[in-house]
């Protein structure tokens, strides 16, 4: 509690003592207990160093945590998102001013700032704000190049007036080489020169996942270069996205995995997922071939690839570093968004990428996706099938990934799907699960380094 009246004392004399042309403290409750704590926490984040992408800005920056598109787009990337709700100008520059950039050197920082100040302050004084917060960055991280962002449009008023006065300076803040400035305010408008409200969530300040899709994909090609890698799509298929999954489960696993230790990890969908289930279900199974190799089942029922993506990314295998990661999605995707081939395979592609971004040191053992439907012309299962053909190709395209099929394994001479095996023709049963832990043991207990489960 000291130490956050210190903090709001500290910010007090910011903003209070200096230049009186600068913005003023907003008077609020803020800076409140949580806007400290938030601020532990970052400065916690760049403590532990290797950031090359920081993310400036009040709640329109920290909302997009928040949404499918900052998965997709930064995910998998080194990214620090320093977003704080209600933030003007000046408490960002003491955020700078203690601890949130120390010891960092980013590639990149993207800056958009100042819609908040708009309710109180002069555009001059709003403009000489944004000024520090350039001359900040470029004292604490002189190799960075950083991106500032025009004002985005808000609902027309007296603010909006303020926003458009600031944003026509803003250019003047910029040399074309370290401080770049983007105005993509156009692509937030109508013809008609109003805002488009399918880019804006319902007070027409925050944005939609939409507008978050227009921005992430602006800001992509200033990333990218700065990474040196290739740009991605800015409109990808659903399947590569990553899209909200949390729930009960998902904390559970969250906290399984904050436990550490384990050493395999299986990542899929409810066929995954019941490996748990007692009953004429994998658990007993599970226990014979898996319990001794500190395993942790990260499959949910119903999920897709983009899912998977947004669960790895967000806390279900933080501090881990298992040896082998086993890897069956797809069949969702396929039967329940009905997916193209091309979309799904992409889409396990982008699950690949992501589980070999955040354990970097695992082997990934890939499987086809399990038939599914009694005949082997069931139109699932030839869909499924178009992506199966597929699957060596893109394991051999990624660092320590082997593709392993055993569908076979639960087909007949005529490629009929027994219900004996998965009475729904879609999950085993026990059975079911014994069949296909048999046929992965061999090359699971190579990649594992163990000796057979006989």
């Amino acid at each position: 509690m000291i130490k956050f009246l210190i903090a709001v004392l500290a910010i007090s004399v910011l903003v209070v003592s200096g230049d009186p042309g600068r913005p003023m403290a907003a008077k609020s409750e803020r800076p409140s207990e949580w806007w400290h704590q938030r601020h532990l926490e970052k400065v916690a984040e760049a403590e532990k160093g290797d950031v090359d992408v920081i993310l400036i800005g009040d709640s329109i920056t920290q909302y997009g945590e928040r949404d499918g598109w900052y998965g997709y787009y930064f995910g998998n990337r080194k990214v620090l998102n320093l977003g704080f709700g209600g933030d003007c100008t000046q408490q960002v520059l003491w955020r700078l001013q203690n601890g949130e950039i120390d010891g960092l050197n980013p590639k990149l920082v993207s800056v958009m700032i100042g819609t908040n100040n708009a309710r109180r302050n002069t555009p001059e004084a709003i403009v000489r704000g944004i000024q520090d917060i350039l001359k900040e960055l470029r004292q604490r991280l002189p190799e960075s190049k950083i991106v500032l962002f025009s004002i985005f449009p808000r609902a027309v008023g007296t603010e909006y007036d303020t926003v458009q006065a600031v944003n026509k300076r803003l250019p003047e803040l910029a040399d074309g080489r370290t401080v770049l400035h983007v105005d993509i305010n156009d692509q937030f408008l109508n013809p008609d020169g109003l805002i488009n409200e399918e880019l804006y969530y319902k007070d027409l300040l925050h944005l939609s996942d939409k507008g978050y899709q227009l921005w992430w994909s602006q800001l992509e090609p200033y990333v990218s270069q700065a990474l040196g890698e290739k740009p991605l799509v800015s409109n990808p298929p659903r399947a590569i996205r990553s899209e909200l999954r949390g729930g009960p489960r998902h904390q559970e696993k969250v906290a399984e995995c904050a436990e550490g230790g384990h050493e395999l990890v299986f990542v899929g969908d409810s066929i995954t997922h019941f490996w748990e289930r007692e009953g004429d279900w994998g658990i007993e199974v599970w226990n014979k071939y898996y319990r001794h190799r500190k395993p942790l089942n990260l499959g949910f029922g119903g999920d897709r690839t983009e899912w998977v993506n947004w669960r790895l990314q967000n806390g279900e295998v933080d501090g881990l570093s298992p040896k082998v990661v086993v890897l069956m999605i797809g069949t969702n995707n396929s039967g329940v968004k009905n997916d193209r081939p091309e979309d799904t395979l992409a889409g396990i592609e982008s699950n690949l990428r992501t589980i070999r971004y955040h354990l970097p040191e695992s082997k990934i053992l890939l499987l086809s996706i399990f038939p599914r439907g009694e005949m082997p012309d069931d139109p699932l299962r030839r869909r499924n099938e178009q992506v199966n053909l597929r699957l060596p190709a893109l394991a051999e395209r990624i660092p320590g990934v082997v593709h392993l099929n055993i569908n076979e394994a639960f087909l007949d001479e005529n490629g009929v799907l027994s219900r004996e095996l998965m009475p729904d023709l879609l999950h085993p049963n026990t059975r079911g699960y014994q069949v296909w832990a048999e046929a992965m043991e061999p090359t699971l207990s190579e990649l594992f380094g163990d000796e057979p489960v006989k």
